[in-house]
């Protein structure tokens, strides 16, 4: 017996429409219908539901339809195939994510070099009330401006998108590798300090852009308080 007659036969006995029939399995009538007219036939987990649901052995519904075993086993050959798809495509998804996540990384601390690369070169740094503009204290010799180096700590500053605009920026530091641009705007190099120290941000005129990072700086030991 063919496998569309058998599915056919197992239907009626069991007093259902086609349209019963399908619901059983979620397919449509026409699935059915086709399946009982040998012009599609119905994949290994669906015909493992049907043995299950009419307790039917899966060698009567197969027994004599040597296409539809022939087709069981090209799909059942096929299967290594369209895995080693998925996994590839697992793969590239990885490493694209990956990538992304790497350049982004990479943008920021390019940031973060430079402004690092900055505070090794300038000669001397000021340090402002960001409200007032008051200078409040400047440091102009090398040893001092490697401990501002060191209490900033640039190195573990975290990017943040956006700073709370409850929290004010406090201080504000001037950053001049040349004296003799130190009251021009030529090339200014700021880094403003917010609140306790939770967060800074470093801006150039040079592209122009200002670039905010969580931080965690020892504001009494950078301005000497």
């Amino acid at each position: 017996m063919q496998l569309g007659q058998a599915i056919a036969q197992i239907r009626k006995e069991r007093g259902l429409t086609q349209e019963a029939f399908a619901k059983v399995f979620n397919v449509t009538r026409q699935t059915v219908s086709n399946w009982e007219n040998e012009k599609s036939y119905p994949d290994l987990s669906t015909l493992v539901k049907i043995s299950d649901e009419f307790n039917v052995s899966l060698d009567v519904l197969l027994k004599g339809d040597f296409h539809m075993v022939k087709d069981i086993d090209k799909k059942i050959k096929k299967q290594p195939f369209y895995i080693g798809i998925i996994i590839g495509l697992i793969v590239i998804v990885i490493a694209l994510f990956s990538f992304i996540y790497v350049n982004d990384k990479r943008l920021s601390d390019t940031t973060k070099d430079y402004a690092d690369f900055i505070l090794n070169s300038v000669v001397s740094i000021e340090i402002h009330d960001s409200q007032s503009g008051e200078l409040i204290t400047k440091y102009g010799d090398k040893s001092s401006i490697d401990k501002v180096n060191a209490i900033l700590d640039i190195e573990n500053w975290e990017k943040v998108e956006n700073i709370d605009k409850n929290i004010s920026p406090i201080y504000t530091l001037e950053l001049y590798c040349n004296t003799t641009k130190q009251d021009t705007d030529d090339d200014i190099n700021e880094i403003t300090i917010y609140s306790n120290g939770k967060y800074v941000s470093f801006f150039t005129t040079s592209p122009g852009v200002k670039q905010k990072y969580k931080a965690n700086i020892d504001i009494t030991e950078l301005i000497g308080k």
